[in-house]
């Protein structure tokens, strides 16, 4: 995939991720009920046209140590939590990782099908993927 591409690849599934979010908020404000007052968006929060906001934390997300290498190891076809768990069942390593797993989903990272325990990369997780390892191809080849 060339650059252009990737870019893209990109910013389609932070666009997704916005787009899923904002419907999620929409279905949990109409079981919010306030008698005589509609109900207001939170001050001083980020918004879906927030583009920068959303390019930034997924880029966060994405550089956190070892985040890069996760993704690698859940792989195209996805894993079970408990198989990419370095600990015992109920260990703090299984909680620190499944806490990690959800931050990357809140991310659009990743997907987590609870009923099954498996986790999958969605397309903006392979994008940036693909995108790492442009970046470190490119990198590799800029001379002093």
């Amino acid at each position: 995939m060339d650059g252009e591409a990737l870019l893209d690849a990109v910013a389609r599934g932070i666009r997704r991720r916005v787009e899923e979010q904002a419907r999620a908020e929409e279905r949990l404000a109409r079981f919010v009920f306030r008698e005589g007052e509609p109900v207001a968006p939170t001050p001083g929060g980020a918004t879906a046209s927030d583009w920068r906001y959303f390019v930034a934390r997924t880029l966060r997300e994405a550089g956190e140590p070892g985040t890069l290498a996760l993704l690698e190891r859940i792989g195209p076809d996805g894993r079970r939590l408990a198989e990419l768990a370095d600990g015992p069942p109920g260990s703090t390593d299984r909680s620190a990782l499944a806490d990690r797993v959800g931050r990357l989903s809140q991310a659009g990272l990743l997907g987590r099908e609870l009923e099954t325990d498996r986790v999958t990369l969605t397309p903006l997780g392979e994008a940036l993927l693909a995108l790492a390892d442009e970046l470190a191809r490119r990198a590799g080849e800029v001379t002093p």
